[in-house]
């Protein structure tokens, strides 16, 4: 009976000891737990009891390095990559098929009642940990939640032309404007650097017809910009040519009035002379003329006094 005592003391004893050790442990560990380190690009705000620890935003946020808090059961320490930009893919509005057929996946009504596929990337950064730590518990669903509302709401404005072409970049625009405000009115501490949409098009039932009459129109569009640009150069080449024209005609104009100014100063003074002796004028008129026109001939016929032969005598 004795020895009976003794194995079961035994027992009892060890158990007891190996309970003591993992209750140490345990304690241990629950110490343990407040100690942290806050890597590089992170901070770090500490939770107690469900409030954040500091009066002020440097008490609150710390910086990397070793940080000591409660153990777990009292605080909890939230650790906050702020000098990371995230990426993540909105497909809230996108549907990778028919949509007809029930594939999983949404689209957007246009200002025009047409619908249109869209996807978007967009890259996020953590601007406020205060505001992050308080009140955010899934950034992936808020980030989702304000760009897919912010898409619908300008898809509203639009037509589904303008969407699909000329009217992409204000479209990605107005979104990015649109749900950075939604983020900044409902201070979760996030800020979207960028977005950019990855996919914007029609649903896969009429996708085909739709790049049919769309290169139709910008085949349109090119020929009429071909078509300006011919009436731009056919214009300057016969501006070019009108302005030549006029530019040989006034100088034709300029050498015919000097011309006729010059005969005209020259006749008037003949006139003079020729008033007073008529006779010595008209012989030296009929002489330079005669003379004048002599010159354009290369022979000249002579017939001498008397006889009946001619000479033919080359102009000097």
């Amino acid at each position: 009976m004795k020895k009976k005592k003794t194995l079961f003391a035994d027992i009892l004893g060890t158990l007891t000891k190996y309970f003591i050790i993992l209750v140490v442990v345990v304690v241990i560990c629950i110490a343990l737990s407040g100690l942290k380190i806050v890597d590089s690009g992170n901070v770090a705000v500490i939770l107690r009891f469900g409030e954040i620890v500091g009066d002020s935003y440097e008490e609150q946020v710390h910086k990397p390095g070793l940080l000591l808090a409660f153990p777990y059961i009292i605080d909890e320490v939230v650790m906050i990559p702020t000098d990371s930009v995230i990426e993540q893919l909105v497909t809230t509005h996108y549907t990778d098929g028919n949509i007809m057929s029930g594939s999983s996946g949404g689209y957007v009504i246009t200002g025009d009642q047409n619908i249109a596929v869209i996807s978007a990337s967009v890259k996020y950064v953590i601007s406020d940990p205060v505001a992050y730590a308080l009140h955010v518990a899934d950034v992936s669903s808020i980030i989702n939640a304000s760009v897919s509302n912010a898409m619908i709401t300008e898809a509203a404005t639009l037509g589904v032309d303008s969407l699909l072409t000329d009217g992409k970049d204000d479209f990605n625009s107005a979104v990015l404007n649109t749900a950075a405000a939604k983020l900044k009115a409902a201070d979760v501490g996030v800020t979207i650097s960028t977005l950019e949409l990855t996919q914007v098009s029609m649903p896969a039932e009429v996708k085909d017809i739709y790049e049919q009459v769309n290169s139709s129109t910008v085949q349109a569009a090119t020929m009429l910009q071909e078509a300006a640009q011919y009436r731009t150069k056919v214009i300057a080449n016969a501006n070019t040519s009108a302005n030549n024209e006029i530019a040989s005609a006034k100088v034709t104009l300029a050498e015919k009035s000097a011309n006729a100014n010059s005969e005209l100063y020259e006749f008037w003074g003949v006139l003079e002379e020729y008033e007073a002796n008529p006779d010595v004028v008209k012989a030296r008129i009929y002489s330079n003329k005669l003379t004048t026109f002599l010159k354009r001939l290369a022979y000249v016929r002579v017939v001498e006094d008397g006889e009946m032969k001619i000479f033919l005598k080359p102009l000097a």
